[in-house]
């Protein structure tokens, strides 16, 4: 089966390329290299796999790149609340309107399967209960907007789709992420540094990025359709900087400038029920970070690479390759 998968490059696609290309799957990559080609750099010399940079607003190129294949895995977007709502225009183009233009030419080229990658996030603020995949939608921030908006779009396409609405990603991938919660806190903890925690009741489902991959191969092997909810555990972000602090002890600073409204708690025992479990928690991940420091594979974790929002706010580089009317602020030279 050739697969392709959008946003391949990125934090959870490079480690579902990873694991589909060890499966045996012919593996098609597009993807705009936003953040560089090094993640996809230990692949190119596999046979089974082809890296196509584009743009998924040019049908052209989702043409292109769904020639041949079987299966499409859609995973590209602008991810997280703060870097969707640096340029709202450009955020729907890219997470709303290419989702539906590449559902409606997957439906068109009789593609056999169309898995989408949602979010949790759609849920909002929902406390005091646990979430199915039932519940009411409740989006607080724009990212999760235009993630509602897709599923709606995916459904409407009419084609065997499935739609993994996944938590809060954590863990090792090759493109690196640290603006994850989990993440952070492990760096900063590793690091000695204080670990602040706004709030601190809020609840969310979390999920380590090598679990979320493997979500998306038991849907494409399962011939899963429908709405999942993917997560391992629920817990506070305080309960986050607790466990965190339990393998690499350090002080944890409570803030009550809460800047996030999301807070809610979800089931994924549909998913369950057909099989698919978690592998992956807290403790993996620290000892997987606290190697890739040890190796000195991240010399500054709190590099802008390193944060979907910094990237796209600091880098009028990075942002030419995603504005279309160019970068989103300009100084003058005289710096006024």
């Amino acid at each position: 089966m050739r697969v392709l998968v959008t946003g391949g490059a990125g934090y959870l696609g490079s480690i579902l390329v990873g694991k589909m290309l060890e499966k045996g799957y012919a593996v098609r990559v597009l993807d705009n290299l936003l953040y560089g080609v090094d993640s996809m750099k230990r692949f190119l010399a596999n046979s089974n796999f082809e890296l196509d940079q584009g743009d998924i607003r040019d049908m052209t190129t989702i043409v292109r790149a769904l020639k041949g294949v079987n299966a499409v895995i859609h995973l590209a977007s602008i991810v997280g609340a703060q870097a969707a709502g640096l340029d709202p225009k450009t955020t729907i183009q890219i997470n709303y309107l290419a989702t539906r233009n590449i559902a409606e030419l997957c439906e068109l080229y009789e593609i056999e399967k169309f898995i989408f990658a949602s979010t949790c996030s759609v849920y909002g603020s929902q406390p005091g209960r646990v979430i199915t995949e039932d519940s009411r939608i409740e989006p607080v921030d724009f990212y999760a907007e235009t993630k509602v908006r897709s599923e709606k779009a995916v459904v409407e396409s009419k084609m065997p789709s499935t739609i993994l609405r996944l938590g809060t990603l954590f863990g090792l991938s090759y493109r690196m992420r640290f603006d994850l919660a989990i993440n952070l806190f492990i760096a900063k903890a590793l690091n000695k540094e204080r670990i602040t925690v706004f709030g601190g009741d809020q609840h969310r489902p979390f999920l380590h990025v090598a679990d979320a991959a493997d979500a998306f191969i038991f849907a494409l092997e399962k011939g899963l359709e429908g709405v999942y909810n993917v997560m391992w555990d629920n817990l506070s972000i305080m309960d986050v900087a607790k466990l965190v602090s339990s393998f690499v002890p350090t002080e944890i600073e409570v803030s009550q400038r809460i800047v996030d409204r999301r807070n809610y708690r979800v089931s994924s025992e549909r998913i369950k029920g057909l099989g698919f479990r978690t592998r992956k928690d807290v403790g993996d991940a620290v000892v997987e970070i606290r190697e890739a420091f040890s190796q000195g594979l991240f010399q500054d974790y709190t590099a802008s690479i390193y944060s979907n929002y910094e990237s796209l706010f600091k880098s009028e580089e990075t942002q030419r390759k995603v504005y279309t009317l160019g970068p989103i602020f300009r100084q003058s030279d005289d710096n006024r």
